[in-house]
């Protein structure tokens, strides 16, 4: 908790971390400078592809039992192209992910399942608010499921997946920013473990109210931490 003094009434309020309430806060003691991870964009995009490939012992009347996703990898692979020149910081950016794919397969001759992996490759381009000097990460999340072609010639692809695909893409740098500052943080006694009563009255709710103290009329409304 921090505590903030009113000049004019000569009172002292005390401020702790919690909700507001009452719409505003008490004016603060100084601005300071802080280091900050800026988020300049945030967004999701889904996916849906279909990719086919062989599996030779498979066999004509083979099957496959199950499809799992078992590596995803999400880079941003080529340079930025502005947007409108970059005015606004907008521009096309290129990403890559790269994925594993890990089938049960039970070939036609009757014999144990085997495991059979496929890499697959997927370029994207998205428009970001990616200005000079950020970084883009990715997070990438997906499900999948295949079948078998009972059709397909010899030499041709005789297993067919579908795999979507769900993308989160994070526009970030490291910036410093001049942030309202209500004074520094004074921890609070946490509650002893030693019995399960802990120790009253010292314990306290996880928003503790804050310590109502003489303040002038007009501040009465101040609602930082109160109940």
């Amino acid at each position: 908790m921090a505590s903030n003094t009113d000049a004019t009434a000569g009172t002292e309020m005390t401020v702790i971390p919690g909700p507001i309430r009452g719409g505003h806060c008490p004016a603060p003691r100084e601005i300071v400078v802080v280091d900050a991870r800026k988020v300049f964009d945030f967004c999701t995009q889904e996916d849906l592809l279909e990719r086919c490939f062989t599996i030779p012992e498979l066999g004509a009347h083979g099957s496959v039992l199950s499809c799992r996703i078992t590596d995803i990898r999400c880079e941003e692979v080529a340079d930025r192209q502005p947007v409108h020149q970059g005015d606004d910081g907008r521009a096309v950016v290129s990403i890559q992910i790269t994925l594993t794919l890990r089938l049960r397969v039970l070939p036609d001759s009757g014999e144990r399942p085997i495991v059979v992996e496929r890499t697959i490759t997927f370029p994207k381009r998205v428009v970001l608010c990616a200005p000079d000097g950020t970084d883009v990460t990715c997070d990438v999340e997906g499900t999948c499921i295949c079948t078998v072609q009972p059709d397909a010639a010899e030499g041709e692809p005789n297993v067919c997946c579908t795999i979507q695909l769900c993308t989160v893409l994070t526009v970030t740098a490291d910036v410093k920013l001049l942030v309202p500052a209500f004074g520094s943080v004074r921890p609070r006694r946490c509650p002893s473990g030693a019995s399960p009563q802990g120790c009253p009255p010292e314990v306290e709710d996880c928003d503790p109210p804050v310590v109502r103290l003489p303040i002038r009329r007009r501040d009465r409304e101040c609602g930082c931490g109160r109940d």
